[in-house]
């Protein structure tokens, strides 16, 4: 995978490990287009020079104005980092939550990305080699308690990346996973745990997708799969002790 001279989509631009993204990838001389909601956040990464399309993946009509803009005024989309995620804690025993706030969990963290994706297709199909990046999540693996809807939206994700990748066998088109940890973004403020700075992440993981590597991630990260696959009493040990 050729990360220079691209054109690249990063949903969930304007903070966190999309914003490290979308600021790295630019200076490896790549036209990058950051989409995210409408506000100060999304104004700023114009103001940086940044291409920029209001969508709000929790909006079905959002979603869809913002892929007739990319398409009016790109040619093609030779990257698509489907970045944008939201994480709400809480304990689904004993607390009813409201039905608006799980249908916009899971809409921001899978169907709205979905949705997305099947509209950018025939613009990465345009490419002569696209990649399509999806973010998940460890806990798309083994869930945690006090993120339940999060945790099966990310398992949801990675069912939809597997999915995609053998639906998009013998195009042009390649499908990888993006992994963090724990990281120092908004999502994850007020969380007391020891968490990884975007930046460092991202530098990571860059590397790990130009080689098309199927999951970019940490080798901390990496283990932890292993271990929720053969041992998952393991796994819930380890978020147990870390939630």
């Amino acid at each position: 995978m050729r990360l220079n001279d691209r054109i690249i989509v990063i949903t969930g631009g304007t903070s966190g490990i999309g914003q490290c993204l979308a600021r790295t990838l630019r200076n490896k001389n790549n036209e990058v287009i950051v989409l995210g909601r409408a506000g100060e956040k999304l104004d700023r990464m114009a103001d940086e020079g940044f291409a920029t399309v209001p969508c709000d993946l929790g909006q079905a009509g959002s979603i869809e104005d913002a892929a007739h803009q990319v398409a009016q005024r790109w040619p093609r989309v030779d990257v698509l980092f489907n970045n944008a995620g939201v994480q709400y804690n809480y304990d689904l025993t004993s607390e009813v939550l409201p039905i608006g706030r799980i249908h916009r969990e899971i809409d921001i963290d899978l169907s709205g990305q979905v949705l997305f994706t099947q509209l950018m297709l025939p613009l990465l199909a345009r490419s002569d080699r696209a990649v399509l990046v999806n973010t998940t999540s460890g806990l798309g693996a083994y869930p945690k308690t006090d993120g339940l809807v999060y945790s099966a939206a990310k398992a949801g994700m990675r069912s939809f990346t597997v999915g995609l990748r053998n639906a998009l066998r013998g195009t042009s088109i390649r499908v990888l996973e993006l992994m963090p940890p724990v990281t120092d973004t908004g999502m994850t403020a007020a969380r007391d745990e020891q968490k990884m700075d975007p930046q460092a992440f991202v530098e990571i993981a860059l590397p790990q997708l130009e080689r098309e590597r199927k999951i970019a991630t940490t080798r901390q990260l990496r283990l932890f799969l292993l271990i929720a696959r053969v041992a998952p009493g393991l796994a819930r040990w380890i978020l147990e002790g870390k939630h």
